[in-house]
């Protein structure tokens, strides 16, 4: 049994939820109303965590953010650090990669210690000179960000563009972006944007590992 921040979970327990909490991500979202996730309002335990915000009004689907995230991290063969999901029936996406989240599932159950979340900014950062392929923290992601190459036979993921952000750049999906719908910045001050909540219909209970992003939804049916 392993504590973090003060919450304990077995890695069983954080397997078992994972794998109950991936359907959306395997066969797109579910259109309907939204309504407002309470937990988007919360502060961050740490006062430095970084997000995305993602402005569902303005995306068009391009991928665009996928294709500069894959040119930039050379991402290994069989593998999307960056996807975008469509709504059933619908002109409405989700632009979706890690959420580098607050309680991390990955980091909890990683048995070699693969996984950290950096204290400057909680950007969760994959080594992948100490993965052994377990694929552990595939099944226990609950937004299928980890990602398994058969070319390697190791996890990797989005991390952020860590690098680009020490050297005060911008990600490189956030700067492909051709409607501005994606973007980034300090998690506390992103939660204060008015209209945003950190779920969509058919999306994981954001209470399980605290998503460290912000979405302005577009609601349809009005």
């Amino acid at each position: 049994m392993k504590k973090l921040k003060g919450v304990k979970i077995s890695r069983r327990r954080v397997l078992k939820v994972g794998a109950l909490t991936t359907v959306a991500l395997t066969s797109g979202l579910l259109p309907g109303r939204l309504l407002k996730a309470a937990t988007v309002e919360d502060t961050p335990e740490n006062p430095n965590q970084m997000g995305f915000m993602y402005d569902q009004q303005l995306c068009i689907g391009c991928g665009s953010c996928g294709d500069a995230c894959s040119k930039a991290n050379d991402w290994e063969e069989g593998t999307k650090w960056r996807r975008i999901l469509q709504v059933k029936g619908e002109y409405v996406y989700l632009s979706i990669s890690c959420n580098h989240c607050e309680k991390p599932a990955c980091l909890e159950v990683c048995p070699v210690k693969a996984y950290t979340k950096r204290e400057k900014d909680g950007i969760v950062v994959h080594d992948p000179t100490k993965c052994v392929g377990c694929k552990y923290c595939m099944y226990a992601c609950p937004y299928h960000a980890p990602q398994f190459s058969e070319a390697t036979g190791r996890i990797n993921k989005c991390h952020f563009c860590y690098e680009r952000q020490d050297k005060g750049e911008t990600p490189a999906c956030v700067a492909s972006c051709p409607t501005k719908a994606l973007s980034y910045g300090n998690l506390a001050d992103l939660r204060k944007t008015f209209g945003g909540v950190n779920q969509l219909p058919g999306l994981p209970d954001p209470e399980l590992t605290k998503p460290s992003w912000v979405i302005i939804p577009k609601v349809l049916g009005e």
